[in-house]
């Protein structure tokens, strides 16, 4: 097992590391914000083809820094554990080469997400919590401590003690947005909510009917004041905090919007999302100005 997690991260490092230094030396704009990419507009467009959107799978959208100089995100070959890899902008204002970070190089590491403020990355995987212990998919956390990942730790049994499913989010209060088909769903997967208070996760509770249905809710993002929630059913759909901070009925995005896993950049400019289909999974962004769009209609 030890020998092929080794051969698994070789192949997946040498095939993005040539393609990065491949990129630097064709593409001086990789000193700019997201590899120097152009800005997408009202069109989903690929997002950092052969460096993040490769031939390997993703799994789940990216997560960025507050101050947009690390970027997060998992993938791995198919029928392969997935592993997180991370870039970041260098002193000399390049980007760093794409690694694996240190806590899934033999473990898997899916949906990394970081807290608001940048010191706190959730991340599914299903490691055992206790050395021969029952692997099923749960949330952990690593803190960043001193400007280093420590080691990773389970969320408590409040959150994880039930069945939950896939990326996450997290608002700047640190309570937790996932989806579960655990007790009190009101179909399928619900979203669920957990406030976090007191240094604890209260219970989660199914989020209304204006959001969770009979159908299969997956992959929340929650905007970190609250003030919105994005999440799939049968493609992207987003619902906003009316004047008695209830959630409004959820609309449906549109056709373009045809992924899983969406996630806002911290600065609010631009929406992320996974699409997959047979022989691909990748990321695409486009311009966030569709959701004031929808919250005035």
């Amino acid at each position: 097992m030890k020998i092929r997690n080794v051969v698994i991260i070789i192949i997946c490092l040498t095939g993005v590391t040539n393609f990065l230094l491949a990129q630097q030396d064709n593409n001086p704009k990789l000193t700019d914000s997201f590899f120097g990419q152009e800005l997408p507009g009202n069109i989903p467009q690929i997002f950092a083809p052969g460096i993040v959107s490769t031939d390997m799978y993703n799994h789940s959208s990216i997560s960025i820094s507050p101050d947009g100089k690390e970027i997060y995100w998992a993938m791995a070959p198919l029928d392969t554990p997935r592993r997180i890899y991370y870039s970041f902008i260098q002193n000399n204002g390049l980007w760093s080469e794409p690694e694996v970070i240190h806590f899934t190089q033999s473990e898997d590491g899916d949906c990394p997400v970081l807290s608001i403020d940048g010191k706190k990355m959730y991340f599914n995987s299903n490691r055992p919590i206790n050395e021969g212990g029952i692997r099923r998919e749960r949330i952990w956390c690593a803190d960043r401590i001193e400007g280093e990942w420590g080691k990773p730790y389970p969320l408590g049994s409040e959150i994880n003690g039930k069945h939950l499913h896939w990326q996450i989010s997290v608002d700047k209060s640190g309570s937790i947005y996932f989806g579960s088909e655990r007790s009190g769903s009101k179909g399928r997967d619900d979203i669920f909510y957990a406030k976090f208070s007191n240094r604890t996760y209260c219970e989660p509770v199914s989020l209304e009917e204006s959001i969770n249905s009979t159908e299969h809710e997956s992959t929340p993002f929650v905007d970190p004041d609250g003030e919105y929630l994005i999440f799939c059913r049968n493609g992207l759909w987003i619902s906003f905090k009316d004047a008695d901070n209830n959630w409004s009925q959820a609309i449906k995005m549109g056709d373009l919007f045809d992924g899983v896993c969406p996630y806002v950049s911290p600065d609010g400019k631009y929406l992320f999302f996974l699409k997959m289909g047979i022989g691909y999974n990748d990321i695409y962004w486009v311009s966030a100005g569709i959701i004031e769009e929808l919250r005035n209609n």
